[in-house]
């Protein structure tokens, strides 16, 4: 009975363990970013987007609405963030996905200023050369690209100008999502054997002579009048005694 009991508590120790997954292995509902000016919204009633997400890259879809929706931004090595995408944006692919979102770390190349907006009209902070930072994303304010990253847990802008230049390589996952243009097959059409031109020439010529040489031989025949025999009386004087 004790060792009934002791088994019945163990089980009921362990089963919120087993029940309760981990982050690593919780629902995801991955869907892929397919253009190159896919917004993210902070809130889906703001007018201008927080950045524009990286191309064919993934976000998690927490849940939708007529317009939006609303997605995390989860990865390896990279704080979590929660915004809004247009509906219609976004693209299941339906493929594993591994490291679903972008992971660069941005570094300053001169001192930079880390803005709270767009407009780059509020500052939060300096920051200072070699320093390194989160990117989630980019955003074009006029002739000036920003950068969205995260700096000592805050979160804003610096300009481009600011960090070492850096590329964003596409998710190693295939592009599904790009339609594949197949060349047409061409059709077989028969090889015509067509004869030199210098060696048809030829045979008309020898054609014509041909048929030249019979009419002559023709002509010839036609021309020829046939020999008349001439009779000859021969007389022997022996014949007639």
């Amino acid at each position: 009975m004790k060792k009934f009991i002791c088994l019945i508590t163990v089980i009921a120790l362990i089963s919120p363990i087993i029940a309760i997954p981990s982050r690593a292995f919780a629902d995801t509902n991955y869907m892929r970013v397919i253009t190159e000016d896919t917004p993210f919204y902070k809130n889906a009633t703001d007018a201008l987007p927080l950045f524009i997400l990286p191309y064919t890259y993934y976000v998690n879809v927490l849940s939708s609405d007529e317009n939006f929706h609303h997605v995390e931004i989860i990865g390896d090595g990279i704080a979590a963030l929660d915004g809004y995408v247009p509906k219609g944006a976004l693209f299941d692919d339906g493929l594993n996905v591994s490291s679903p979102y972008v992971f660069i770390t941005l570094t300053t190349a001169d001192t930079a200023v880390l803005y709270q907006d767009q407009n780059l009209t509020h500052s939060i902070q300096y920051i200072f050369p070699e320093r390194q930072m989160q990117y989630y994303g980019s955003y074009k304010s006029g002739q000036e690209t920003l950068y969205f990253v995260c700096y000592n847990n805050r979160l804003g802008y610096v300009k481009e100008s600011t960090v070492y230049p850096f590329s964003v390589n596409n998710h190693p996952n295939e592009l599904t999502f790009i339609e594949k243009n197949e060349p047409p097959v061409p059709e077989e059409i028969p090889l015509e054997t067509e004869e030199p031109e210098d060696y048809f020439s030829i045979k008309v010529i020898i054609l014509v002579c041909l048929i030249f040489a019979g009419l002559l031989a023709l002509f010839v025949a036609l021309k020829q009048k046939p020999k008349k025999s001439v009779a000859i009386s021969y007389y022997d004087e022996n014949d007639y005694e």
